[in-house]
């Protein structure tokens, strides 16, 4: 039935009418929306205590803007439970609250309702009004559907050029169904029609580009054509640098010349970057002269690339090469992961060379003043599984906990190194059980992060700790001490490594409401109201989004109110990704002591510059945010978004691990 309904385009008639739609005849049909308005401001509040029951009194309000809030308040909550209610509210008679009741449905990922929302589709709308509806039906379809639903919608070659909602509808869909790892044929092939034709809006084109360039498992062999000429051709950088690690993730060494050619005239440094990720997967004998002349490059992010790349798909016989770059004036980002790279593909058995070079490294670490720069030497050190007493001896002596942490990282790379049983051989089991003893310590340690680092490790299965761990007293010890909901990743983390160990089903502690929104700091702000950012580089300029994520701009204001955001570290930079602060310690596992509901109204990561809430999972939002380098469209629905840059790109693309925040000034 889905794939005749399908084939005939979507025309069906929604089949059901509910009594809950307000009357058309008496009842306004425009939506206001001003967050002085204090029913609105409870229809928020009761989003924030995730109140379902006191949303649906919402759903028969005759003011529309009301009904509109109330239905999207759900794309937040994610309840599986609210559909029945939901998808009465397809029958609004105001658009924008139907299309919100279809996103929200889409939210729920509820593959239960997949039938029920394609029916909602309203394929006789001959005038075309109710696009931006039938889109976020598409949309939901994406989050709820199975392999059978994909390939239908696919195949649905009949929306014009022009039909700007349908398509990214139709692109949204298939772009969800990869994200939830289903994959076929004929999505592919849709993707590739509609990047190829230049008519498409750019957002649809960007979105099919970020599709391919984030499914490492698709076959290219039939478009490799048309793919090369599109990025040839190509204007538009988010486009090629998406389509820079499709090359490279299909091993397809008939891409390579177009991404050699391309790295030369290429002026946009994302793009470069990307091109010099793809290399990283080519045989290293065709990419190696480039990769190593780009180590000096002056973007620090394309040299950090190319060391990344060396590090991962480097040969025992240019370890000497590699080795050079230590005596060599080039930043931390790029020596220490040459230092790894001397270190990983060195020959195992070259232990008094290894050592030796080990001691380098070491003698680095600790020249350093940086403790990323510290923590950065600990990874290279690491990548020699002899070094594991080293790691052991670093753990006890450092005071750094942003080091520490390095450490215990450090130790699980040894453990995954496939080299670790030849390493030891029969004296693994000894070499195992003094790494799991710096683990049992690090739980103990009643330190977040260094519990989040270990029970991560613990869990692995690969790394069959549950064979090794008879007694998890120490972790339950462990779990009780930490405090609630202040550290609730750690927490989690802990007692998935204990279901791990255990052998019983993980069940993630949920986060209560603890902290209402603070309505007198959002009237503090208003719709124009600029965040100046200044940092170590320079000012960036951030216009929030109070209308969109009120809750988190209120957040956001009290704490720059307090100063709290004063001096705090750049402490992730994940180049052509994100750039991420505002943890406490410094290490990623600092926060306030509460947490702050997440706010996932239809905002999309689209282009570069959205600034949006860190999160150990949704509704464990607290200080940390992070501003996008470019599109993110794997972060939709996630994340929250609260504002967007409007000045200081080019400093968010200067920004490196350490850099600081001196100060944020709010202007209205």
């Amino acid at each position: 039935m889905r794939a005749i309904f399908y084939f005939f385009t979507f025309f069906i008639f929604v089949l059901y009418i509910t009594s809950c739609v307000p009357n058309t005849d008496t009842q306004s049909t425009e939506i206001n929306l001003s967050l002085a308005d204090t029913e609105l401001q409870k229809i928020i509040d009761l989003q924030d205590k995730q109140d379902i029951s006191g949303l649906y009194t919402y759903f028969r309000s005759p003011d529309p803007a009301y009904r509109y809030y109330s239905v999207l308040a759900f794309g937040s909550i994610k309840n599986v439970v609210t559909y029945d209610s939901l998808f009465k509210m397809l029958k609004d008679p105001v658009l924008e609250v139907r299309a919100a009741a279809a996103y929200a449905l889409g939210q729920t990922g509820n593959t239960k309702i997949t039938d029920r929302i394609i029916a909602a589709f309203n394929g006789r709308d001959t005038l075309e009004v109710d696009n931006i509806y039938n889109a976020n039906i598409l949309e939901a379809v994406g989050k709820t559907g199975n392999e059978s639903d994909l390939k239908a919608i696919a195949t649905v070659k009949t929306y014009r050029s022009t039909d700007t909602f349908l398509l990214l509808g139709q692109m949204r869909s298939i772009y969800n169904f990869s994200l939830r790892k289903i994959l076929t044929d004929e999505g592919t092939s849709r993707v590739v029609d509609l990047l190829y034709q230049k008519s498409i809006p750019s957002e649809v084109r960007t979105l099919a580009a970020s599709y391919l360039g984030r499914n490492k498992t698709l076959n290219l062999s039939l478009f490799k054509v048309r793919l090369i000429e599109v990025f040839s051709r190509e204007d538009d950088p988010n486009i090629r640098m998406a389509l820079a690690l499709a090359f490279g993730n299909s091993k397809d060494i008939d891409f390579l010349p177009t991404l050699k050619s391309r790295l030369i005239t290429e002026t946009d440094y994302r793009v470069k970057c990307n091109i010099v990720r793809a290399m990283a997967i080519f045989p290293y004998a065709e990419v190696r002269d480039i990769l190593l002349s780009n180590l000096k490059n002056d973007n620090i992010h394309i040299a950090s690339t190319a060391a990344d790349a060396i590090l991962i798909n480097g040969i025992v016989e240019d370890v000497p090469e590699y080795a050079r770059y230590d005596t060599i004036g080039i930043p931390w980002q790029v020596r220490a992961k040459m230092n790894g790279a001397v270190l990983t593909h060195t020959a195992l058995y070259f232990t008094k060379s290894k050592t030796a070079f080990s001691q380098r490294v070491l003698k680095n670490l600790k020249e350093s003043i940086d403790d990323y720069a510290k923590a950065a030497y600990v990874n290279a050190l690491s990548r020699d599984p002899y070094n594991y007493i080293l790691l052991g001896q670093l753990y006890t002596e450092e005071k750094s906990q942003i080091v520490k942490l390095a450490t215990l990282e450090g130790l699980g790379n040894i453990l995954r190194n496939p080299l670790f049983f030849k390493a030891f051989g029969n004296g693994f089991g000894r070499v195992k059980g003094e790494i799991l003893a710096t683990l049992i310590n690090a739980v103990s340690s009643g330190d977040v992060g260094q519990i989040a680092v270990a029970s991560s490790i613990l869990k692995e299965p690969s790394l069959i700790f549950k064979e090794w761990i008879r007694d998890p007293a120490f972790m339950k010890e462990a779990l009780a001490k930490l405090t609630l909901p202040r550290d609730i990743e750690s927490y989690n983390e802990l007692k998935s490594a204990i279901s791990y160990i255990e052998g019983t089903k993980f069940e993630p502690e949920v986060v209560k409401h603890n902290h209402p929104i603070d309505w007198t700091f959002v009237q503090l702000s208003s719709d124009t109201t600029v965040a100046a950012i200044k940092t170590s580089q320079g000012l960036i300029r951030v216009k929030l989004d109070r209308i969109n994520a009120p809750a988190t701009v209120a957040n956001f204001i009290v704490l720059v109110n307090e100063k709290f955001y004063n001096n705090k570290i750049f402490h992730r930079v994940v180049p052509n990704f994100v750039i991420q602060t505002g943890c406490p310690r410094g290490d990623g596992y600092g926060s306030q002591d509460y947490t702050i509901r997440s706010e996932l109204p239809q905002k999309y990561f689209d282009s570069e510059g959205y600034i949006g809430m860190a999160s150990a999972g949704n509704h464990t939002e607290s200080t940390q945010w992070f501003i996008t380098h470019s599109p993110a469209p794997h972060l939709n629905g996630n994340y929250t978004i609260f504002g967007k840059v409007v000045e200081g790109m080019d400093i968010v693309h200067k920004i490196q691990v350490g850099d600081k925040i001196n100060e944020i000034i709010l202007v209205k």
